[in-house]
């Protein structure tokens, strides 16, 4: 099955194309933030200002003039450059002229307006494209983070997937923005999918009459209402066939 270049999760079969809509939308949203986020990275230099958590250690040791997590962000090694090694990448891919960038924020305006140009290109025929969208994303969380701008994160339940002969359980937490959650077994979820695997774990672990076990590739549901919904989650994330077959028996 043809996977998307961006996510790779599976496509449409019956869609002729290369990557989902929405990951190609996010990836130019995110690039296209990058200027506005460096500038706001300047602005919360200063130790007190949005975003800032640290606390006063009590020691004399004289506090730094500036915070770490925006200054790494704004230095050699943090957004221009990582994004400049982007663009060195795909200009040899092409055959194109090497540009001859610095560092400053017109430069980093300057790269993203060319990335952008090309992402169409990149979306399609580079083989890291995947590589280059959780680079872009994981420096908007940074920068948001830094900001004090990311939102809090919730807490969805124990991962039910299979892991082996036993339940992950794993802790799921998902960002509410975020169009997707994993777990660290693998597992993962759509937006809408999380959104009811949720609510669900939580009438599990609320209803008393439920007992949910999931061991040597089995399942108890005695005396237990789940949905078709439900069953389609679960069975997804244990990617187990024949769960309609136990269940009725």
């Amino acid at each position: 099955m043809t996977a998307c270049t961006i996510c790779r999760r599976p496509l449409d079969p019956d869609r002729e194309q290369t990557r989902h809509q929405r990951c190609a939308d996010r990836l130019r949203t995110n690039l296209t933030e990058l200027p506005g986020l460096y500038a706001l990275m300047g602005a919360v230099l200063a130790p007190g200002t949005a975003g800032d958590r640290s606390r006063v250690s009590g020691t004399r040791t004289a506090p730094l003039p500036v915070r770490l997590e925006p200054l790494s962000l704004r230095a050699r090694g943090g957004i221009v450059t990582i994004l400049a090694t982007w663009e060195v990448d795909w200009r040899d891919l092409r055959g194109l002229t090497e540009a001859h960038r610095g560092t400053s924020e017109r430069d980093l305006s300057a790269i993203v307006l060319w990335l952008r140009a090309h992402l169409p290109w990149a979306i399609e025929e580079h083989a890291a494209v995947d590589e280059f969208a959780a680079e872009v994303r994981d420096i908007v969380r940074q920068c948001r983070a830094a900001a004090g701008l990311l939102p809090s994160m919730m807490r969805i339940g124990a991962c039910p997937a299979l892991v082996g002969d036993a339940a992950c359980e794993a802790a799921l937490y998902a960002d509410p923005m975020a169009e997707e959650i994993r777990c660290r077994c693998g597992a993962r979820w759509g937006r809408g999918q999380w959104m009811l695997l949720g609510k669900t774990l939580r009438e599990i672990q609320e209803a008393d009459s439920v007992r949910c076990k999931l061991s040597e590739g089995s399942i108890d549901l005695q005396g237990a209402e789940v949905s078709a919904e439900v069953m389609e989650l679960l069975v997804a994330a244990n990617k187990t066939p024949d769960w309609d077959e136990r269940l009725s028996a």
